[in-house]
């Protein structure tokens, strides 16, 4: 419809005597046209069209300049009337026919109905005209108008889809009644629908439709636009309304005809807002098109959008956008206002913002009701289209969101995100729907995060201005234009704010020009609202005139609400600038208005303000002159306004919900969770620093799942980096998962802090970081190992592409950046407690032996290892002269300020001496840190720091050919010195060390060495005991002396070799009283045949170190002669090594690669394998002592025993069963990984001797357990021992788990203990620690406690009859002997009694019910005591019955844990393969055989009581022993078992115990 203004400037320019000759001249020629009409008096039939094509074209577009020259309402009602009736009737013609039908007929029927669509159209020109007489809007032509074009908007659809023709044929009446026929989700035709989308997306429709199809597919469409501008100018009936809505949203069902769909919804849409009573049934119609919509096809998204490239959504969603923002019709005043007085005039209602919201809100619930029902009630294989509908849908209007034109799209989200927070998403009992609710919630929630933080980062100076304030630079440069912060070639400036601008960052164009009194947006729309201000309340036009000219004077900022406003103002001027002037775009406006005043009580005054807003182009037209905002500024300032909105602001309480789904039970859901933060992470890492998602997160970090604990440190690992704050708040728990059980999981927490170390070179935790990472380097698997090496790489040894330019100091070789990485070192070396980490990270790192297999395979490149080499040759100059530095600026000579740079030194000294003799200088170092050793100063820390220095000396001194004479004598001095005097032993070790090594570059330090020894032996020949302390210093020298300096003593021809003399001396020392002495005697004998090992192998010795490796000695005699084996064996790894090295020269590399050292052969051609061999069994005896160091020591030679293959690794398989219960930590994990390689290479060893194992682990326990005196520690060390068992005995278990037939073989071994005939025979507590072991088993499959109740049975079939049949001679023997009367079996009460026991197995769940004392009343009796060897003989049939018993305690508990009824177990059979799929579910309920009576009988009564106890616990298991023993032939009893009881004075022949056949 066109406005009033329009109307008054097209008819002012004609005089009236021209207009009423044009009124005429129009007049005739419509009488013309009505007159050529040859209308039949009988209409029944169809005659044809009796006028021709081309008269009713020049008839409209007549019609239509008569309507733009406002003369059409002139014309006389009789007129139009004929004219209508002439058209009425070509429309009769063409009613009813096809276009769609066979060839021969097309030629008759394509002008009928062409003839009939152009009728339509002048019909409709002339009924949408204002001011029109009602007597023209006839129903019966305007429903005849609307048949034929639903009609024919029918075969349209038709055409283009023929599948579609044969779902909706006519009925006898020729109307279409599809929407009677099957159920639309269940039908035939939508399942025909769905399975032919694939075949149809293979064809082109757009090609196969005829020209005429086409053509009046194009004139249907401008039908459409008329028909809706009817519904604005008559009211149709409600038949006519619902062919129109039918027709109508048909049109989405087929492809390739957008135009058509888009007139369709623009209909839809003025339906929609003229006719809210049939709201609900449109709304219907629309939510029932979604099954029938095909998803699969290219043409799903054919809604283009507005100057978005590239970007469509589908037509359904744009209606439904659209159907939202039509929530309220405004009155045609307020549509065709023009000036103030016609809004002040209009009567608006207050509640009309509330109402356009309230639609919205309906149009939202109905749809997502909808669709989520679907989603959740759908059958499994309609479920993946009814998500991919809600899919499409969120996608679809995320796509639209912060889009100027679509601001419903932010309500409708909003609406879902309620749905899904309440019962049908998050709180649904259905775990899919909560899935899909999370999966949903995190896309939006990523959605809205992101725009928040590209808003945060925004630089358009419209929001500078209003949102953050004047720009910066923007202030500080005067003449820099607003846009681009640019100073050159300002063209244009404001004339309010005087804001500079560039034209071209304006978007003008070198053609245009701005006016002289141009202002720019800010300052037009901050006018404007000054203005609107002062019109909507009532004053003078001389107020109103001040009003706009104080708006215009204005120079104070707008609070915080009016920059909103002036913010609003801009993006409703530009939407009234570029949209349509139709009602869309004005409605679009009015929810824009609606929505930003939701949480404001609107008032009759501010109605009228709010409609004034929404015209004020149209109100204040010519006042201002201004240039029209860009689409992109208009998009950042829509994006800014949106974060202003509930629906943003809805953000955290999504947040809140996702992370609280983090905590569910499901792991499916947690991992679901976990992605949708991850989502939002993506969007803006930030988020990591809100504190539920930190405390989220690190939950995460301790999932139960391996794979949910990897995800969720990946989630802080992709940013951690880029984000300095983020990694310093997650660090501490990140750097707990370093030590995690997955494997996967320390390589990621390695990766993370490695990332965050590099990232950020001041990063605070550097230091702790560094010590996280390299603790890994012992880790139990290899991939860790070599990880932590390359991390190492890259942070020290790895040289840096970019070139070197500061260095320390003038003419230093020392980079900065290097300097930097070793003071790195030195802070991490302060907080560690020793270095030998270090030691093994610098060892690989000169070999580079942890590069994937693929480097090596091809050789380390030399280039590589040179670099590494160099870099560790400047680290060590680096320590050097920080040690200079640090000494002379250090004041107090106790604190010892040096110590971590000599032990940093000493560190690499060790790995290779070579690094600290450079070969421009070998003897630089010894020369530098030789005046050291002259420090007089007693104390720990100058101990370690002489230990340091003389290890390095020593290490340094072999290599160097010439040293300088004036540095030997004065190191001889030192040494000497400090080899007297000294007070710390180890340091006088070291200087042992060193004076040996000296002594092959200078012959005073040889003689020298004599000289010692012989002062020393003669203090130990003439003892003073009165000085205790120099003999034990000299034995200790001596011990130290003969193993490094032996071969430089000098004997005479009369004089036994000093190591003879030093054993004499020692063996006479190890007589002796003193404790103090023999210990230090000890070690010195150690120290001795570390040099001559040979001398194990006499006898002499041999008793001394049996003797000392004896379990009664004292403790400290054990751990010294432990540790003596243990650097036995170091020293003799160490030679290997050196001759490995030498012999991996000429080796091949092939071989190198998998061959492994060996000391000692099977032949122990090496005496060191013969040596471990004459005391293995003492050495495992010590494994197990009760002395943790013992232990500790034992264990390390285990190891080292292992590694060099000395003996055979079955033989330490029973030890290390046992270890694995060591309360000890470090011992239980050192065993279990030896388990580990064990059996990896010897799986069948480890299998044979798990019994044995087994049985070491019960006495080991008990010997622990016996060497806690207090009651208080003895009672805590119950708990801690019980609780290492079932951990070592799990992670046994855990080794062979995946294998069946090794689990099975597990379990049978443990089994195999509760039968006679094996060997020993078990005492009870080690039946019931077997039984509590079985019990707590970590089983992950039901097929683990199924086989081990199958092998309960085994074990009850082969002995119960037999056993209890020797039970009940026992019973007859202790009643006779006795004199017991007790009744018989048979009798009422025992059946009675019997019952009652049967039904009580059936009614408690854990406890099985047994015969007690006191249940069972004996005569007195009953308490003579039997012999002693009658007690012996029924010990074994005893043991047997408390071993049955425990065995069917342990059977009814696995029962009630795991859910197993008995015909589950009968089922069960080794032959047939287990179920994968079968899952299984643990009770938490505690074993307890504490009901089963373990104490020895000690009277016949006694006796009689065990018989009745185990036949009640045969009694209660009847059911699964009688089926598992029905196929099985019962032998018959023996003769004993059957015959009558024999005289008193001839007792029976007492049972034989029963042994194994």
């Amino acid at each position: 419809m066109k406005k009033e203004n329009d109307s008054k400037s097209l008819s002012s320019g004609l005089a009236p005597p021209d207009l009423e000759a044009i009124r005429g001249v129009f007049c005739e020629m419509l009488e013309d046209f009505c007159g050529k009409a040859e209308v039949p008096d009988d209409i029944g039939g169809i005659g044809g069209p009796s006028i021709p094509l081309v008269d009713i074209k020049i008839l409209i577009n007549e019609i239509t300049s008569a309507s733009t020259k406002k003369i059409l309402h002139l014309v006389p009602l009789d007129t139009l009337v004929r004219v209508i009736n002439v058209l009425d009737h070509q429309i009769q013609c063409g009613q009813g026919l096809s276009i769609n039908e066979n060839e021969n007929s097309s030629a008759e029927v394509l002008p009928a109905v062409l003839h009939a669509l152009e009728s339509t159209h002048a019909v409709l020109v002339i009924m949408t005209q204002q001011d029109m007489p009602k007597q023209l809007y006839k129903e019966e032509v305007i429903e005849r108008i609307v048949d034929f074009s639903r009609y024919q908007i029918m075969e349209v659809l038709a055409a283009y889809n023929p599948i579609y023709h044969n779902s909706y044929e006519p009925n006898e009446n020729g109307e279409f009644d599809y929407d009677e026929g099957e159920d639309v989700d269940n039908g035939p035709v939508a399942k025909k629908r769905r399975n032919t989308r694939t075949a149809n997306a293979k064809k082109s429709t757009v090609n196969k439709v005829s020209t005429a199809v086409y053509t009046v597919a194009q004139k249907l469409c401008s039908i459409l636009d008329y028909i809706k501008d009817l519904l604005s100018t008559v009211r149709l009936a409600d038949s006519c309304i619902f062919q129109l809505l039918k027709a109508s949203v048909c049109t989405f069902l087929v492809d390739n005809i957008q135009l058509l769909q888009l007139k369709s919804i623009n209909l839809l849409c003025g339906v929609f807002a003229s006719y809210p009573e049939h709201r609900d049934f449109l709304l219907d119609e629309i939510l029932h098109l979604f099954p029938k919509l095909q998803f699969s096809k290219r043409s799903l998204r054919a809604y283009h959008l507005p100057d978005e490239e590239h970007k469509q959504i589908q037509m359904i969603t744009a209606l439904l956008i659209q159907l939202a923002q039509f929530g309220t019709n405004l009155p045609d005043a307020i549509k065709t206002a023009s000036n103030i007085d016609a809004i002040l005039s209009s009567p608006v209602d207050a509640t009309c913002p509330s109402k356009c919201r309230d639609v919205a809100q309906m149009v939202a619930v109905a749809l997502w009701t909808n669709v989520i029902e679907r989603c959740t009630n759908t059958k499994a294989h309609d479920l993946s289209e009814s998500k991919t509908i809600l899919e499409n849908l969120v996608t679809d209007l995320l796509t639209t969101l912060n889009l100027p034109e679509y601001p419903a799209s932010a309500s409708i989200l909003q609406v879902l995100c309620v749905v899904l927070l309440q019962n049908a998403g998050l709180k649904s009992k259905d775990i899919s729907a909560r899935c899909m609710a999370v999966d949903v919630l995190g896309a939006i929630a990523a959605r809205l995060k992101r725009d928040s933080a590209v808003c945060r980062r925004e630089t358009l100076w419209i929001l500078q201005k209003l949102v953050e304030g004047e720009p910066k630079l923007c202030n500080e440069v005067n003449d820099a234009c607003c846009v681009c912060l640019s100073g050159k070639g300002i063209n244009v400036d404001c004339r309010l704010c005087h804001r500079l601008f560039h034209t071209d960052c304006l978007g003008v164009s070198g053609q245009e020009k701005l006016a002289r009194d141009w202002a720019c947006h800010v300052c037009l729309c901050k006018n404007q609202l000054s203005v609107l201000q002062s019109y909507c309340k009532p004053r003078s036009k001389d107020d109103i005139k001040s009003a706009r000219d104080a708006a215009e004077s204005s120079t104070e900022e707008p609070d915080l609400s009016s920059k909103f406003e002036i913010l609003q103002q801009i993006l409703l001027n530009y939407l009234e600038d570029t949209g349509q002037q139709d009602d869309a775009s004005l409605l679009t406006r009015w929810f824009y208005l609606s929505l930003w005043h939701k949480d404001i009580l609107v008032s009759q005054e501010s109605i009228i303000y709010l409609i004034a807003r929404l015209k004020s182009k149209t109100i204040l037209s010519g006042s201002e002159g201004t240039l029209s905002l860009s689409r992109n500024w208009a998009k950042k300032i829509c994006l800014a306004l949106g974060q202003k909105l509930s629906f943003s602001r809805g953000f955290d309480t999504i947040l809140t919900h996702l992370v609280a789904s983090l905590r569910e039970g499901s792991s499916i859901l947690r991992a679901k969770a976990l992605r949708a933060v991850c989502a939002i992470v993506e969007a803006d890492p930030e988020v990591l620093c809100d504190e539920r998602v930190q405390t989220a997160v690190e939950e995460r970090f301790c999932d139960s799942a391996i794979s949910v604990r990897e995800a969720a440190l990946e989630l802080v690992g992709r940013y951690i980096a880029s984000h300095p704050e983020v990694g310093l708040k997650y660090f501490e728990k990140v750097s707990e998962r370093i030590k995690d059980t997955g494997v996967s999981v320390r390589k990621r927490a390695i990766k993370i802090i490695r990332d965050l170390c590099t990232s950020n070179t001041t990063f605070p935790e550097a230091t702790n970081a560094f010590i996280e990472i390299i603790s890994r380097i012992t880790d139990e698997e290899s991939s860790v190992q070599d990880l932590v090496c390359k991390t190492f790489y890259e942070l020290w040894f790895e040289e840096p592409s970019e070139c070197q330019t500061q260095f320390v100091g003038d003419g230093s070789s020392i980079p900065m950046e290097l300097a930097t990485k070793t003071e790195q070192i030195i802070d991490m070396l302060r907080t560690m407690p020793n270095h030998h980490f270090l030691i093994t990270i610098i060892k690989r790192n000169l070999a580079l032996d942890f590069l994937p297999q693929s480097a090596k395979a091809a050789g380390v490149n030399a280039v590589s290892l040179a670099s590494v080499r160099k870099r560790c040759e400047l680290i060590c100059k680096r320590l050097l002269e920080r040690i200079l530095q640090v000494e002379e600026g250090n004041t107090n000579e106790e604190e010892v300020c040096t110590l971590p740079y000599v032990i940093a030194l000493q560190s690499f000294c060790l790995v290779d001496p070579m690094l600290c003799a450079p070969a421009t200088d070998p003897s630089q170092f010894v020369v530098t840190l030789q005046p050291y050793l002259k420090n007089q100063v007693n104390s720990k820390s100058i101990a370690r720091l002489l230990e340091s220095i003389l290890s390095i000396i020593d290490a340094v001194l072999p290599l160097l050919r010439k040293p300088p004479l004036s540095v030997i004598e004065e190191l001889v001095q030192d040494l000497k010195h400090m080899i007297i005097r000294h007070n710390f032993l180890t340091v006088v070790h070291a200087c042992i060390k060193c004076l040996c090594s000296l002594s092959r570059l200078s012959e005073k330090g040889a003689s020298l060495v004599e000289q010692l020894f012989q002062i020393f032996f003669r203090h130990l020949c003439n003892p003073n005991f009165d000085n205790k302390k120099l003999l034990e210093r000299s034995l200790f020298c001596i011990g130290i002396l003969l193993r490094y300096g032996n071969e430089f003593m000098i004997r005479g021809s009369d004089q036994q070799p000093h190591v003879v003399r030093g054993l004499w001396l020692l063996k006479k020392y190890l007589r002796m009283e003193d404790f103090g002495l023999k210990v230090r005697a000890l070690q010195a004998l150690g120290y001795t045949l570390i040099a001559e090992p040979e001398y194990m192998l006499k006898e002499d010795i041999g008793k001394i170190l049996e003797g000392s490796l004896a379990s009664d000695v004292d403790p400290r005699i054990k751990m010294q002669a432990v540790q003596n084996l243990f650097e036995y064996l170091l020293e003799a790894e160490n030679q290997l090594g050196i001759d490995g090295n030498t012999r991996s020269r000429t080796q091949n590399s092939e071989y190198a690669k998998t061959s492994v050292p060996v000391a000692a052969g099977a032949g122990d051609t090496n005496i060191c394998g013969g040596i471990i061999q004459l005391y293995w069994s003492l050495i495992l005896e010590r494994c197990v002592d009760v002395i943790d160091q013992v232990r500790e020591s034992a264990l390390k030679i285990v190891e080292i025993v292992l590694r060099q293959g000395l003996v055979h690794p079955m033989t330490c398989v029973p030890c290390l069963i046992a270890l694995e219960s060591d309360p000890l930590e470090t011992n239980s994990k050192l065993a279990h990984l030896l388990l580990m390689n064990m059996n990896d290479k010897y799986p069948s060893f480890f299998e044979c001797r798990l019994g044995d194992g087994l049985q070491m682990s019960f006495k080991f326990i008990q010997s622990i357990a016996k060497n806690v005196t207090s009651s208080n520690a003895r009672g805590k060390f119950d708990a801690v021992a019980i609780a290492h068992i079932r951990q070592g005995i799990s992670r046994i278990y855990r080794l062979i788990r995946g294998n069946r037939i090794s689990r099975n073989k597990f379990m049978h071994s443990i089994v195999r203990k509760f039968e006679s005939g094996y060997g020993n025979i078990p005492s009870v507590s080690f039946l019931l620690y077997c039984t509590e072991i079985l019990a707590t088993l970590p089983f992950t499959s039901l097929d683990e406690p199924l086989y081990l109740i199958y092998d309960i049975n085994r074990v009850i079939q082969l002995r119960a009859g037999a056993l209890e049949a020797n039970m009940k001679i026992w019973s007859s023997f202790a009643q006779q002997a006795g004199s017991i009367k007790v009744p018989d079996a048979s009798n009422k009460l025992n059946e009675e009694l019997e019952g009652h026991i049967s039904k009580q197995h059936m009614e408690l769940p854990v406890e099985s019910t047994s015969i007690t004392t006191e249940e069972m009343e004996l005569p007195m009796e009953s308490t003579s005591v039997p012999m002693e060897e009658t007690l012996q003989k029924f010990k074994f049939d005893w043991l047997d019955s408390i071993a049955l018993q425990l065995l069917l305690k342990l059977k009814r508990h696995l029962k009630i844990i795991f859910g197993l009824n008995d015909a589950r177990c009968q089922a069960f059979s080794l032959k047939e393969h287990p179920k994968t799929v079968e899952s299984i579910s643990r009770q938490n309920i505690t074993f307890s055989a504490s009901d089963v009576s373990t104490s020895f009988p000690t009277n016949y009564g006694d006796i009689v009581h065990k018989y009745q106890e185990l036949k009640a616990a045969l009694k209660d298991d009847a059911m699964d022993y009688v089926a598992y023993t029905s196929n099985i032939k019962r032998k018959r009893p023996p003769p004993a078992a059957s015959s009558p009881t024999p005289p008193r004075p001839k007792p029976p022949p007492l049972p034989r115990p029963l042994r194994r056949l």
